[in-house]
């Protein structure tokens, strides 16, 4: 029997529901919640009065320091932001490829990644090319085989939030690097399920949302960045990125010499305490566990279906894709009405691009997967 790897207690919607969703709109915990309430009812709701100038600056500090342990990377180089998307949507500007040179992506990668650059090159003559994440196809292996001299910038998730494709970081860095190409990686779909090491990886830029398998509420995103574009001046720069944010003055921009550059103003800091709480209770179960303990869900559920109509985005291998997210169709059955089917039995996952989407977390037992099954054979 697989048992869940935290405590079920911690979610109230396991009551209720079976739920393999959490690569949509995540779960959070109890102690999340309640540490969110915390600052709502002593702090937050108070103004002032319960916060100083000096102490909504430091605010962020606590976050920072979890988080770029989860990251390993230094303080200095993780920007905290309102979303993901704030980050790459200013990316194109700070790169700014030149006219002719060509931006790579995965086609069927999620719409943030691809919007700035699409933005982008109706001002500028760029190409943008985009790679087909292919059933049993290795995804690294094609994104490689499209790099040449022409290439300027790389925009991809590590793992692919449709399909559960898993690129090899360190393989295409390898070549980024001898191409002196940008490599720009999304890891919402990865992050606190999967270990990410952004020294081992060397990215010009690693962004998450602050939500998903962060446990987070939305309103908080995490990049990790190059001393490069520490550098730079934030194409939206912000009140909050000064050195020192309350000595205020309208006369030179004073940035900080970190990635807190990149802050740009008063945030939801309801949401950055339980990020802050639930990040470190991912740490406490351990990244690499939860990762083993999504892997034996997931080769169970990809075990029961064998003999079925069902099939696997990858089955033929599936080292090709992460432990935390399996993808399956049939080219028989609705995929649309049979979520709406799994949804009343209360087994809830997501319809994205003609698949069903299951995510396995932490809190996830063998006895979900079976339930879950048991639904998909009657179908």
């Amino acid at each position: 029997m697989i048992n869940s790897l935290s405590s079920r207690f911690e979610y109230k919607t396991l009551e209720k529901m079976i739920y393999l969703n959490q690569a949509s709109l995540g779960l959070i915990s109890d102690t999340s919640i309640n540490a969110m309430h915390q600052f709502l009812d002593n702090i937050g709701r108070h103004g002032n009065s319960m916060m100083t100038d000096e102490e909504e600056v430091n605010f962020f500090d606590d976050l920072r320091d979890t988080a770029s342990l989860l990251f390993n990377c230094s303080k200095e180089s993780l920007a905290i932001l309102s979303s993901a998307s704030e980050m790459l949507n200013q990316l194109p500007y700070l790169i700014q490829p030149k006219e002719g040179e060509t931006v790579i992506l995965v086609s069927t990668d999620f719409p943030a990644l691809h919007r700035p650059w699409l933005a982008f090159s109706e001002k500028r003559k760029i190409k943008l090319i985009s790679v087909e994440d292919e059933r049993n196809n290795d995804l690294t292996e094609s994104l490689v085989a499209k790099i040449d001299k022409n290439t300027s910038v790389i925009v991809i998730s590590y793992v692919q939030f449709s399909t559960g494709s898993k690129v090899d970081i360190k393989r295409l860095r390898k070549i980024t690097k001898k191409f002196d190409v940008k490599l720009i990686v999304d890891v919402t779909q990865a992050a606190g399920a999967i270990p990410v090491n952004s020294k081992n990886w060397n990215c010009d830029a690693i962004i998450c949302s602050g939500y998903k398998w962060l446990g987070g509420h939305g309103g908080v995103g995490l990049a990790v960045l190059s001393e490069e574009l520490i550098n730079k001046t934030p194409l939206m720069p912000g009140w909050m990125g000064a050195e020192y944010p309350f000595s205020t003055s309208n006369e030179k921009l004073n940035l900080a010499k970190s990635a807190k550059r990149y802050t740009q103003s008063t945030m939801s800091y309801v949401s950055i305490k339980g990020l802050e709480i639930s990040i470190k209770e991912i740490m406490e179960l351990k990244i690499k566990k939860i990762e083993n303990h999504s892997i034996e869900l997931k080769n169970l559920f990809i075990e029961k279906l064998n003999n079925t109509s069902w099939s696997t985005f990858h089955n033929k291998n599936i080292n090709l894709s992460s432990s935390n997210i399996v993808c399956i169709s049939d080219k028989n059955k609705d995929m649309k009405k049979i979520s709406s089917i799994l949804y009343q039995n209360k087994i809830i996952c997501s319809y994205r691009n003609n698949h069903l989407r299951f995510s396995f977390a932490h809190y996830n037992n063998e006895i979900d997967v079976q339930n879950c099954l048991s639904v998909l054979r009657s179908l």
